[in-house]
């Protein structure tokens, strides 16, 4: 679906508000206080020595580096306010400046069959489906696979083969969710197949993501990503997602302030250890189910704390993401519609310049190729409404009226004909429009069923994009590493 939503993207006029400035200064006040007096624990002796040289104030004993006001604001303004990353095909795309832009996602534990609509497993066919429609929306910037096995391989190698499949049909900047020391090393060979001879250092053609352990906490392995992200000039994603209840206090705004905390840190530790590093503020909260102990990612207050989350990295000057789409639901019902366009409609208003979730379902830890559609043509509908309503044909308007007179109709009118051509009103062939009933609308004109037909006309005469050389270095790569 080349161009979708492109126009939108340039026009957003409404703008969504949660906090007034004097609870986001409270909020920023707080949060120095929490990073100078209670600080980080970070499990690496050489993040504690290179902090302790640029002035933090490192307990060796306990792993606690805290930042002094001062330090912080300076570590921070090193932080660009906007960067840029790549494809393997060369295009580049900006992270921030007002043109937002989606980070897809192709693989979940949960795949909701097309077919049955129930939740199934992944196999590799949900790889490749749904990677092929990371690279048809134009929309899409960046692209991530969950590193989880496929039901058609049970043995050890069953989730590099889903990455190789995933990696051979887009040409789409990666975001590298690392879980080993042995991962790490893959996705930096991986980096170097991508970029074909020339150095990965500073070439954007990967992101790292970086997990933080809330509350305010730096594992061993996330410790050795960032360093590696840093020490390759690579744009670093952070992972911060406390739990409300959990592993951060029962309250929507405690909550967000330890996100915000935890957020602010991390930017401030990438400066620290290359000024200048390209770095996102982005964060996850969700709500304990204090009954069960589940957590709960797409509850209403998701959307209170992405407004919010967006509003707080704009007073930092730093890029923003925001999670968009998105339902606690798996099934096909008012619910999970309900929540995808709140949530869509959320973040796009929020002003985010990376929206990422496109197609999450079943509390996020569910996918299909039908709801990555959906919430597609969600985004379109949300960036109309954004776009807001125009003046500038008002006076023609008016002509035709006066000129149209009492009782008469509008139906060959010169601007009816002029505003039919430009596809003035908002249309999307998921929607239907017909407000008809028909006997079985379930099976042929349900959106889902649209859906399912629109996945097949995009997928069934694909090719992939990825220069040959660099599929030959990705599969010499793989065969090296697992024999694939």
């Amino acid at each position: 679906m080349k161009g979708v939503s492109s126009c939108l993207l340039d026009q957003l006029k409404m703008k969504i508000r949660i906090l007034d400035e004097t609870q986001l200064l409270d909020i920023k006040a707080k949060t120095e206080n929490l990073i100078e007096q209670t600080g980080f624990r970070i499990a690496s002796d050489e993040i504690l020595c290179r902090a302790e040289k640029a002035g933090a104030q490192v307990d060796r004993k306990t792993q606690i580096v805290r930042f002094p006001a001062r330090l912080l604001h300076d570590l921070l303004q090193k932080a660009p306010a906007r960067y840029t990353v790549s494809g393997c095909d060369g295009r580049v795309y900006c992270i921030g400046g007002g043109q937002p832009s989606i980070s897809a996602i192709v693989i979940d534990p949960w795949i909701i069959d097309s077919r049955t609509r129930e939740p199934r497993r992944p196999c590799l066919e949900d790889v490749r489906t749904n990677t092929i429609l990371a690279q048809l929306y134009d929309s899409v910037s960046c692209v991530s696979r969950m590193d989880y096995p496929v039901t058609d391989d049970e043995g050890s190698r069953s989730s590099k083969q889903a990455l190789l499949l995933h990696l051979l049909n887009h040409t789409k900047h990666n975001m590298a969710y690392v879980s080993s020391e042995q991962d790490l090393d893959m996705w930096l060979e991986i980096g170097a197949a991508l970029s074909q001879g020339k150095p990965l250092t500073g070439s954007g053609l990967l992101s790292f993501a970086v997990a933080v352990v809330s509350p305010l906490t730096l594992s061993e392995l996330n410790c050795r990503i960032l360093l590696e992200a840093t020490a390759h000039r690579l744009p670093v994603v952070p992972t911060i997602c406390p739990m409300a209840g959990t592993t951060a206090p029962y309250d929507v705004a405690s909550t967000l302030l330890l996100a915000n905390a935890e957020c602010v840190f991390m930017a401030a530790l990438t400066q620290l250890l290359q000024p200048g590093n390209p770095f996102i503020y982005l964060i996850g909260p969700s709500v304990s189910n204090m009954r069960t102990g589940s957590d709960q990612y797409y509850t209403l207050e998701k959307v209170l704390w992405k407004v919010a989350a967006v509003e707080l990295a704009r007073s930092y000057n730093l890029p923003a993401g925001a999670e968009c789409g998105g339902t606690m639901d798996w099934r096909v019902d008012l619910q999970g519609g309900a929540e995808s366009m709140l949530f869509m409609q959320a973040a796009l208003g929020s002003g985010a310049d990376l929206l990422s979730g496109v197609g999450s379902c079943f509390n996020a830890n569910g996918l299909s190729a039908e709801t990555i559609v959906v919430q597609h043509a969600f985004f379109a509908a949300a960036g109309y409404v954004q776009s807001g309503l125009s003046t500038r044909d008002l006076q023609e308007g008016m002509d035709s009226i006066m000129a149209t007179g009492h009782s008469g109709h509008f139906l060959t009118d010169d601007l009816t004909l002029k505003k039919l051509r430009e596809q003035a009103f908002f249309s999307n062939p998921l929607f239907d429009y017909s407000g008809e009933h028909v006997a079985d609308d379930h099976a042929n004109g349900s959106m889902w069923a649209r859906a399912t037909r629109q996945v097949d006309q995009m997928t069934q005469s694909y090719v992939s994009p990825v220069p040959k050389q660099i599929q030959k270095a990705l599969k010499d790569l793989f065969h090296k590493r697992y024999g694939l």
